[in-house]
């Protein structure tokens, strides 16, 4: 396989996005050394579509937004999914984004007829897909976040809350009954199983469509959507721009800084569909860059915002947070490959890789920066 922005034509990108560099992370993240991911044959299927429709001029070189020539570092130019995604952090602020990545009328194309057959590797049907996400105890977690904003906020007891990439509504659908919820999302399946199977207001279209009713909103909730926004500061900017007074905006995405708490696997977190890649603090930037007050943020990744003033144009530099993401990332890595290692000793491999990780993991936390109280 080689690079799909690597051809010699007047689309590509320019020389730094296709420079020979080797990913910091090793060359398990390289194109060429990269070991086969596990997929089933739909989603072998939809990745072979991706590769044979690839072209140069579908590609585009992104800076970072923050403004700093502190240059980059390569992480990665292969996805889960054995895609070619050249994510680099920026030196200067610790955002990791891909570049070059696909023009947005590409990524367009991609949401409207790959990424469900790409990322969905349940074999269920799409009802009880949705509602498996809805029962299980993340979607529990992020309602009771949501609920302690609204108690700790002093919003109304019975808030108006709209949800911007709702799939089937399956956040909403945790919330109290009393709420008034409404729900956006361009997948038409997921609209009228959130109707049916959970009884919400359901609406097709996205942030344009959805103007009105942030407007009105108390809260406006953006759950796992800003990392595929190819242009979130003018997203964020467009949102704050209706948002009354005293409302609510609530942003959560895929923190770097969470993986350890996951399954410790870093290049599952690495995704073509992933635009840019967060901690709380480059959340938190993206969030101010947009002319939003940031009253609390974690390592979930999770931000809560409130309508501010203009935007502050470029971050500072953060001086050694490029640096520990890329200790943490490689950190992760190692240990994700000890763990199947131990797992695999015969007779003693569970309990043994169990009792390490526990330990592994307490060293990995010291590597996530502390956290910063809530507003």
């Amino acid at each position: 396989m080689t690079l799909p922005w690597s051809s010699a034509t007047s689309a590509a990108p320019d020389r730094a996005a296709v420079s020979t560099e080797l990913p910091v992370l090793g060359p398990d993240f390289s194109l060429a050394g990269a070991p086969p991911p596990d997929l089933t044959p739909t989603q072998v299927a939809a990745r072979e579509s991706i590769l044979q429709g690839d072209r140069p001029e579908l590609y585009e070189a992104v800076s970072c937004p923050c403004g700093s020539d502190a240059g980059d570092r390569l992480l990665a130019e292969i996805d889960r999914h054995g895609l070619p995604s050249r994510n680099v952090i920026c030196l200067g602020c610790g955002l990791i984004r891909l570049t070059p990545r696909w023009r947005e009328q590409r990524y367009r194309d991609f949401y409207q007829s790959e990424y469900r057959a790409l990322y969905n590797r349940s074999r269920s049907t799409k009802a009880r897909y949705a509602e498996e996400i809805a029962a299980d105890p993340s979607t529990g977690a992020r309602a009771a976040w949501i609920e302690q904003q609204v108690r700790g906020r002093r919003l109304p007891t019975a808030p108006r809350v709209v949800e911007i990439g709702a799939g089937a509504g399956w956040n909403l659908a945790r919330l109290p009954a009393a709420w008034t919820r409404i729900g956006y999302d361009v997948d038409a399946e997921f609209l009228a199983i959130g109707r049916g199977s959970f009884g919400l207001d359901m609406r097709h279209g996205f942030v344009a469509e959805a103007l009105a009713e942030i407007a009105a909103a108390d809260l406006v909730l953006l759950s796992h959507v800003v990392e595929h926004f190819s242009h979130p500061g003018r997203v964020l900017e467009t949102i704050r721009r209706q948002l009354l007074p005293g409302a609510l905006l609530l942003i959560e995405v895929p923190g770097i800084f969470r993986i350890h708490r996951t399954n410790l696997d870093v290049r599952s977190y690495l995704q073509n569909a992933h635009t840019f890649t967060y901690c709380a603090a480059t959340l938190g930037d993206a969030c101010r860059r947009a002319g939003l007050e940031v009253l609390g943020l974690d390592e979930t990744a999770r931000a809560v915002c409130r309508v501010s003033g203009a935007g502050t144009g470029t971050s500072r530099e953060r001086h050694g947070l490029p640096e520990r993401i890329i200790r943490y990332l490689q950190r992760c890595d190692s240990g994700y490959r000890r763990y199947g290692r131990l797992r695999r000793l015969p007779g003693i491999g569970r309990a043994s890789a169990a009792l390490w990780k526990r330990t592994y993991l307490a060293s990995l936390g010291l590597l996530v920066p502390p956290a910063q109280p809530p507003r």
